[in-house]
């Protein structure tokens, strides 16, 4: 196999916001595997670099140290098990380099990837629509431009700031998800626990830091829905102590490090009763077409990346107009770059 990366740049119709940050431009590295006249595509974004380790020229850096002679093109888990370790602190940088492996053992395969990995079709399976954090008339404009959608995903800055989620109210029938991205304070959510189920609100996610421990088991006992965690769980080992904490995790394919680790957590997640959620990151097409592929395994799915971009990579799978997936067809993840676009003018291989 060789391995070539590619720098590129997106751009989101609306500036995405949320309580912790606001990313006016995304980031990423396209990272491309080929053999046998194949290629296979994956995606790391350059978000929460100080988290994460995944500046763009880092991802580029760690990626282009690995040696890849003797690696089975048609075994992606056994490239996974090989390399991870020299890539665990860099966990979007082996997640990119796990889906392209993934996408390329499929397209060798001459099968879609959901097939390869022995999974049902996703297609038409439903995704929430996420309304960024702004000002109430602007997220209102949000919800309205995609109406019809089955589950909106809204991001509070702080967790009684109920009067947008009644503003949002007065536009849709359908429920929210609501999104903290550790950043509220409990004592703010328990005065506002019970007014949620009365305003559509069908989970919460994240409410507080991940050191905040106590706070969420007090959460847990006390709160009418369910609270799912996000930054709290990453990866495979953490899920089964997260059970005791948490009613839900939500599985983002870059932060557990690929493909293979990712559907191990869904797995688990599956016979421990807990409920999961295949979310995303500030993702292009790359990204979001691969993780597409898996939805089935996920109580939940939240992959409208593709639906809030406005400068994309390429093509690959898409939500139609209520937030039902779409299977760009053929072998692999779909995904197809695009070199006209202008997330790849100023891009370096």
């Amino acid at each position: 196999m060789r391995l070539r990366t590619h720098l590129v740049r997106m751009r989101d119709k609306d500036v995405w916001r949320c309580a912790r940050e606001e990313i006016p431009e995304h980031r990423a590295v396209l990272v491309e595997l080929d053999a046998d006249g194949e290629s296979g595509w994956g995606e790391a974004s350059a978000f929460m670099t100080a988290v994460y380790n995944s500046e763009t020229d880092t991802v580029v850096k760690r990626l282009n140290e690995l040696d890849l002679e003797g690696l089975d093109p048609r075994q992606p888990e056994q490239t996974w098990y090989r390399l991870a370790h020299q890539l665990d602190d860099c966990p979007f940088a082996l997640a990119a380099l796990d889906v392209a492996a993934h996408d390329l053992a499929a397209r060798l395969a001459g099968v879609p990837l959901f097939e390869h990995l022995g999974l049902p079709v996703p297609e038409g399976l439903p995704s929430s629509y996420s309304i960024g954090l702004d000002t109430v008339d602007v997220m209102v404009d949000k919800l309205n431009r995609t109406p019809g959608w089955g589950l909106y995903k809204v991001k509070l800055a702080k967790a009684d700031d109920l009067h947008v989620l009644r503003a949002l109210r007065e536009h849709t029938d359908a429920p929210f998800w609501v999104d903290g991205n550790a950043c509220w304070q409990p004592e703010a959510l328990f005065e506002v626990l019970d007014e949620l189920p009365g305003l559509g609100v069908i989970a919460l996610e994240q409410p507080f830091a991940v050191t905040e421990i106590e706070g969420q088991l007090a959460a847990r006992d006390r709160s009418p829905v369910p609270i799912f965690a996000d930054e709290s769980v990453t990866t495979p080992e953490q899920v089964r102590p997260a059970a005791g904490r948490f009613d839900g995790i939500n599985v983002k394919v870059l932060k557990a490090g690929g493909l293979t680790p990712a559907l191990a957590m869904l797995r688990e997640c599956r016979e421990l009763g807990v409920a999961s959620m295949l979310g995303c990151l500030p993702e292009s097409s790359a990204g979001a077409s691969a993780a597409a592929h898996i939805a089935w395994l996920a109580d939940h799915v939240d992959l409208d990346t593709v639906a809030l971009l406005d400068i994309d990579t390429g093509t690959g799978a898409r939500l139609d107009d209520t937030g039902r997936i779409r299977l760009a067809g053929g072998a692999g993840t779909g995904f197809v770059p695009d070199w006209t676009s202008p997330a790849h003018e100023g891009s370096g291989a």
